[in-house]
This record gives structure tokens, sequence and C-alpha cells, in this order.
């Protein structure tokens, strides 16, 4: 996928209510926070934190991520609060297709609220703006409804499902795929 190096320098990112940075060795207890709710984890494809020592090996693979410019993790922060409420992130990249892939994860008393499309809607931005890619889509499980509505907020369309297409704890899981195109992101009156 040759993604290495295409994510070097992550920017601190700004919207109306959040700021998306880098994760630093402090966000281990706010990570785990989230990170260490069976719910927030349940369609997710790492496990659920048990331990601090998780969270920490989490963060410390995200600022080693950093490092070698491979995609990694922005922490969600809420300004008015000021901790880590989540991570959203470009988790893969295909630079012979032009392709990246968003994942995310959101502490469950933020669930509602509009935050992760927000979110989403500026790491898009970014991606199409910044780093120029030509398509950039996510997945689902075909259960995880608060998922696909984000990702339909944020202006994706809905590509169809993918059968027995990831396996989480040996069983497999079918996935809804969506998308969006650069010049359906740059056409006028899309949000940032």
């Amino acid at each position: 996928m040759h993604s290495e190096g295409i994510f070097g320098d992550l920017p601190q990112l700004e919207t109306e209510r959040l700021i998306l940075r880098k994760l630093i060795p402090d966000d281990a207890t706010d990570v785990f926070a989230y990170a260490s709710d069976p719910e927030v984890t349940k369609y997710l494809l790492w496990d659920t934190h048990r331990t601090i020592s998780d969270s920490l090996a989490f963060v410390s693979a995200a600022l080693a991520r950093y490092q070698t410019g491979a995609p990694a993790p922005w922490g969600i922060v809420l300004k008015d609060e000021g901790k880590i409420i989540g991570t959203c992130d470009y988790i893969s990249y295909h630079d012979t297709h032009n392709r990246a892939e968003i994942g995310y994860a959101l502490a469950r008393p933020c669930w509602g609220r509009g935050i992760m499309t927000e979110a989403v809607r500026k790491i898009l931005d970014y991606g199409f703006r910044v780093k120029n890619f030509n398509r950039v889509q996510a997945m689902c499980d075909v259960p995880n409804i608060g998922s696909a509505r984000v990702m339909e907020k944020a202006g994706m369309t809905f590509e169809g499902i993918l059968r027995d297409y990831m396996i989480h704890h040996s069983i497999p899981r079918d996935v809804k795929m969506y998308s969006i195109l650069k010049d359906e992101w740059l056409r006028p009156a899309r949000p940032a």
C-alpha cells in the first residue's frame, strides 16, 4: 500500500467544537476511559482495553507511526472539555489508486451529538485539499447504524455490502462500504 511517509507532520486541525491533534503520552488515561468500554469497541477490529497498559501501548504505537509518517490517529478533543474523547484517522492509503480509508472511535457519552461527523468532515477536507486523494472510503459492520449514519452525514455514498469481509474473533462479518470522491467533495457548498 506504500503509505509510509505520506502522513508525515500530521497537522493539528480545528473545527467549531473540536481540536484534532497528535496523541501524547499523557493522553493514555483519556484513551483508556473510552477504549475500555465494550460498547465503544463492539464493532472495532481492536480489542477492548483491559488495563491502562493497553492504552499506553496504543499511544506508543501512534507516536511511532507519527515518526515514520505512517497513517496514525488524530486525538479528538472537545474544546470546552480539553481531553481526548476519541480518535479519527486515515487507517490506510494505496498510492497506486490514490485511495485512502478512514476509521474512528468515540467515547459513548459523546455519541449522537454530531461530534464524529464533524471530525470526519475535517479529515476528509484535509485528505482531498492537502493530500490530493481521489477517493476516501470507510466501512462499518452492517448492524453498526451509528457509524453508517456518520458516513452518510459526512457526505459519503453507500456502495454496498461486502459479505464476510472482516474476521473478528474468528467470526466472518459483513460490512457496509461507503466512499466519497474528490470531485464530489470539492463541489460548491460542501461543508468543511
